[in-house]
């Protein structure tokens, strides 16, 4: 979190919350990208203290209720090193509140639940990342932070003319990012030739 605080975009707003039995935030709205807000937030994490129980569901709940800037692409990044379940609940929070939004999770640690983690970043058409205990944390944060930071194509749609595919996955699409590439599989049951149509938004304009 000091990473992504410290080394955001210069038009980029910001929210930093802590969940554990309940949920606490460091606003009641997203801030500038200011020096004294920057700092503002990183005592926030700092403070942290690993206590209490892990209520997810009420982390997803508020991080995805916070109102929406129709300018910005809101993206989630949810960090945690504790086990979760009620993995139902929580995906259907994702599914039911994420928009237009993205969701990234982050795992520390053995204990994580790693299928709900992949499924969060599979719903919220964004990426998953784990460190183990005996990883180096600083690599792993740092490639999650560059993959995830500067979206080159949003909102990917594909059209397929003259051949019918069928099954394409993963479904949806996620984002493409710089130096990273996005495989696409999918079947066909009759060769041909044909028309792909991708059509995205870079910068939020298609």
């Amino acid at each position: 979190m000091e990473l992504a605080i410290s080394e955001m975009n210069p038009d980029d707003s910001f929210y930093v919350m802590d969940f554990n039995s309940t949920v606490s935030s460091l606003a009641t709205r997203p801030l500038p990208n200011t020096a004294a807000n920057r700092e503002r937030g990183l005592r926030f994490v700092q403070d942290f203290q690993g206590e209490g129980g892990t209520n997810m569901v009420e982390g997803i709940k508020a991080s995805l209720d916070l109102p929406t800037d129709p300018e910005l692409l809101r993206t989630v990044l949810f960090m945690t090193d504790g086990y979760m379940g009620n993995e139902s609940e929580i995906l259907a929070a994702v599914e039911e509140r994420l928009g237009g939004s993205r969701l990234y999770s982050f795992g520390v640690g053995g204990s994580v639940n790693r299928y709900l983690l992949d499924r969060m970043a599979k719903v919220g058409r964004g990426h998953v990342q784990y460190v183990r205990q005996d990883e180096d944390s600083d690599e792993a944060i740092e490639a999650f932070y560059d993959r995830i930071r500067n979206p080159v194509l949003t909102d990917i749609d594909i059209e397929w003319e003259g051949v019918e595919v069928l099954d394409v996955y993963p479904d949806p699409v996620p984002d493409l990012f710089a130096g990273q590439p996005l495989v696409l599989l999918g079947r066909y049951e009759q060769a041909g030739e044909g028309i792909v149509r991708i059509r995205g938004r870079i910068r939020g304009k298609e």
